[in-house]
């Protein structure tokens, strides 16, 4: 059995996300999705927390059906561990991370695939388009609240 391992936020899961997941399962025959803690995202030089807890994002993932086996990642350094503990073959990561010494000295432990990025696709594009989007609606002249409906009016004072 060939095992692939990849490594991620997944945070806002996407197109991106689900295409990268199937291409690295169709690498192996079980697909090993280390997901960040919000610890570990946090840790680092942007601060910003994923929409998704942790727990969240492991359920997300979870209920792809490309993936096996869902496992938290804590730190940089826990990837040799991971190799070894889950006998993994191939580690696949984005294009993003082509280079990379976080990830290219795993090549000494087992084969590192980098896959090209789903163009025009990413966490940060959404973030980015969402908050435009927000933007622009709080500053036209028609935006106002939604119609409290009846139903809506009784459930406030039922409350």
């Amino acid at each position: 059995m060939k095992r692939v391992l990849t490594y991620g936020t997944f945070d806002l899961l996407h197109w991106g996300h689900i295409r990268l997941l199937k291409r690295a399962k169709a690498l192996g025959d079980y697909l090993i999705v280390a997901a960040s803690t919000d610890e570990f995202v946090t840790s680092g030089k942007d601060d910003r927390r994923p929409y998704h807890d942790h727990r969240t994002r492991c359920k997300m993932l979870e209920a792809v059906r490309h993936v096996d086996l869902v496992v938290p990642e804590r730190s940089w350094e826990q990837k040799v561990d991971d190799i070894r503990r889950y006998h993994v073959d191939t580690v696949v990561m984005g294009s993003n991370w082509e280079g990379s010494q976080r990830f290219e000295y795993l090549r000494d432990y087992c084969e590192v695939v980098y896959l090209p990025r789903t163009e025009g696709i990413s966490t940060r594009k959404i973030r980015r388009d969402l908050l435009a989007d927000a933007v622009t609606d709080l500053g036209t002249p028609d935006h106002e609240p939604p119609p409290v409906t009846s139903q809506m009016a009784q459930l406030d004072r039922s409350a």
